[in-house]
């Protein structure tokens, strides 16, 4: 473990180890800050050939994993923070620190990947995640619910399921004493919260339970022959309705135990808890921003020069045709427009519900080991994605070049990236990684649907391209 202290802008070791290369979630860094630190959401951001990492502490994490991207050799580590509450965007950063990892004697396997550090924005979702998660332990487990309420029905079994009749049949026996006295009062104890499942009386259960009573049944006997004389197949039939409704009234509790183990609700959650991480989400997007514009090629920006600049060369499949960026905005005004900053918004003004359309970046570029496909945009809803990528093809015109991209797609031969939209009242943007994709060069091609999630595109970029 290696330890460190953050103290106002400086970072001091205060105890160190070797750090060997090919290790993955096994070095753990731990750190205290002063009390400058305390107030301030932390991200710890590591530096190593151009490519960087981070690792969120949040407001009382105190330790975090070396990200296993990193390699043999030098590799810079700071530490950055923000106080949301804020209103002129306070940021904290610290001078970084340079750490060194040797080579270990690991002989790796070509089909291990190396697990992805995930992006900033994943990871503050996984905060909220763990912010928002109501406590579950004020709810009896499913099991014992189930537990419970059977020991309840086992206690009241002989009074449901008794054969009442062969009881009445044999009034004047001893017999009939005998099976009276394994009546006893505490096999009908559960009556009276059952109510709620079946009409049965005040007036009757007292009845019942008096005539069980030993010393009321002693004194009483033949009052309580006329009492069982009461208990008719009909009461019985009552009773055996009532088992049924307890039955049900399991399976809705067990129905209701799961519903409770899948929740994702925000219970007990304060209001300015959610306020202040979104603020947070709001400045780290802008460090992604940042980060992006340094390293990456773009694909798309909605401006305004769209339209001039990106008319030709971005294609749509929409209602068996295709067209591009140009024409496609001349007939569905609504979808490239000054009164949407140009971006690229999958609306139900121009396409009603649920229409389907293709849109292709029919400008080539090229991915590495280390690519990955910055998209910005809003959603209406989280829902599952279809992001395509086509190996380059030669010699064909832009049109030519849509129906073939198209086709392919339909008949599978092309690569699906895992995506997905993402509910959002701001624009966001997502990281979509490419690591598992063979270096070359490709073309880009997305399908937004005027649905529920009615998207809209602000930029398209390509890190480490």
């Amino acid at each position: 473990m290696l330890k460190f202290l953050v103290k106002q802008q400086k970072i001091e070791i205060l105890e160190r180890e070797v750090i060997a290369s090919d290790q993955i979630s096994f070095v753990t860094l731990k750190f205290t800050f002063d009390g400058d630190w305390k107030k301030f959401y932390k991200v710890v951001q590591f530096t190593q050939c151009d490519e960087t990492y981070n690792r969120v502490l949040g407001f009382d994490g105190l330790s975090c994993l070396l990200p296993a991207e990193l390699h043999a050799g030098a590799f810079k580590m700071s530490v950055f923070g923000y106080d949301a509450d804020n209103t002129s965007g306070l940021r904290a950063t610290t001078v970084p620190v340079t750490l060194n990892i040797r080579q270990s004697g690991f002989v790796g396997d070509d089909d291990s990947p190396i697990p992805p550090t995930p992006d900033l924005y994943t990871q503050i979702l996984q905060k909220i995640e763990e912010v928002t998660a109501p406590d579950m332990s004020q709810y009896p487990k499913k099991d014992e619910i189930q537990n419970m309420i059977e020991q309840a029905l086992k206690s009241s079994e002989i009074v449901i399921s008794a054969d009442y009749e062969t009881i009445r049949e044999n009034s004047h026996t001893h017999k009939n004493k005998e099976l009276l006295d394994s009546l006893t009062a505490d096999s009908l104890a559960l009556l009276p919260d059952l109510q709620q499942f079946e009409d049965v009386t005040k007036y009757e259960i007292q009845t019942i339970k008096e005539s069980l009573d030993p010393a009321v049944r002693q004194a009483h006997f033949h009052e309580n022959l006329d009492i069982l004389d009461g208990i008719t197949s009909a009461k019985i039939s009552e009773w055996d309705s009532m088992k049924s409704n307890i039955n049900n009234f399991i399976n809705s509790m067990t129905v209701f135990s799961e519903k409770l183990g899948n929740t994702t609700s925000r219970v007990g959650v304060a209001e300015s808890e959610i306020e202040t991480l979104k603020k947070l989400i709001e400045e780290l997007q802008k460090q992604i921003d940042t980060v992006s514009e340094n390293s990456a090629v773009t694909l798309f920006q909605a401006d305004s020069d769209t339209l001039s600049k990106y008319g030709e060369t971005i294609y749509t499949f929409y209602n068996n045709g295709y067209r591009s960026l140009s024409g496609f905005a001349q007939a569905y005004p609504n979808f490239c427009s000054a009164e949407n900053g140009y971006t690229l918004y999958y609306n139900q003004t121009d396409f009603n519900w649920a229409g389907e359309i293709y849109t292709m970046i029919l400008n080539p570029f090229g991915i590495s080991k280390n690519s990955g496909i910055v998209l910005t945009y809003q959603s209406g809803a989280t829902a599952d994605a279809e992001l395509y990528l086509m190996r380059k093809i030669s010699g064909r015109t832009y049109a030519e070049l849509a129906q073939v991209i198209y086709e392919q797609i339909q008949n599978g031969n092309v690569i699906k990236l895992k995506f997905q939209w993402l509910q959002s009242t701001d624009f966001i943007s997502i990281l979509v990684d490419c690591s598992d994709v063979a270096i070359g060069d490709y073309y880009l091609v997305w399908k937004g649907i005027s649905d529920n999630t009615h998207p809209k595109i602000k930029s398209v970029k390509v890190l480490g391209g």
